[in-house]
């Protein structure tokens, strides 16, 4: 980047462009804004059709949002165009699915007691079939208790903590902050079907209330092999 673009400033608060902030464009002046400064989160942003800054919607109106062209598409704003397959988590693939026949759990679901999930067990069976465990029980595995909320989480783990989350019905990525994330969760109704991707919470407080399964630790290779005292300079 050139130092005269480094030097440019941009947004309602004139500050000097940052790669870790979200930003978007006003589809009239072409200025740019960041989304805390103007009141639009980074997941919000794809559903809208032409945004207009807070300097363009008094001459241009407020931003508009896309309009749905179809329902068996993660971009819903695609012309409705039935030779595209019908995508998964679609309204039209749900309505398919819950028609559909599936065989009974019993079928195919292998029930053992907490007890009985050991290193042995995958050595003389393999993992062919599902699993279930109704209790955790003889597991070794330690959660937080049942009242435990997603404000606890955030507490827990801290409310900037960065998170990738998938929208379901885009199938896209993208990143949100604890805090964010723990609003729309507690959100009804909710808009969207987002998930959370992953959550690394090894050096938080959260990590002391968590302990994985005896054979997951057994197996890991990192508890079982990696070197628990590093040099500083590795």
């Amino acid at each position: 980047m050139s130092r005269r673009k480094e030097k440019e400033v941009y947004c309602l608060c004139r500050r000097v462009y940052d790669p870790d902030e979200f930003m978007i464009e006003c589809d009239v002046c072409k200025e740019w804004f960041h989304g805390s400064c103007v009141g639009i989160e980074e997941h919000q942003a794809v559903d809208i059709e032409s945004y207009h800054c807070p300097n363009c919607q008094p001459e241009h109106g407020p931003l508009t949002l896309k309009r749905r062209r179809n329902w068996h598409r993660h971009d819903y704003a695609e012309n409705n165009d039935d030779r595209k397959a019908v995508q998964t988590g679609t309204s039209v693939f749900i309505s398919k699915l819950k028609k559909a026949h599936f065989y009974s759990a019993d079928e195919v679901v292998v029930h053992l007691h907490g007890s009985e999930v050991t290193v042995d067990f995958f050595e003389q069976h393999g993992f062919l079939t599902p699993l279930l465990v109704e209790h955790k029980e003889g597991l070794g595995l330690k959660v937080p208790p049942p009242t435990f909320t997603i404000v606890d989480v955030e507490r827990c783990v801290g409310p900037l903590r960065e998170i990738d989350v998938i929208d379901v019905n885009r199938q896209g990525d993208l990143r949100m902050k604890m805090m964010e994330w723990t609003e729309y969760y507690t959100s009804k109704p909710r808009r969207k079907v987002l998930n959370v991707i992953s959550l690394e919470f090894s050096d938080t407080e959260l990590n002391k209330l968590v302990t994985p399964p005896t054979v997951v630790r057994e197996m890991d290779w990192i508890e079982a092999h990696w070197p628990k005292d590093l040099p500083d300079d590795l």
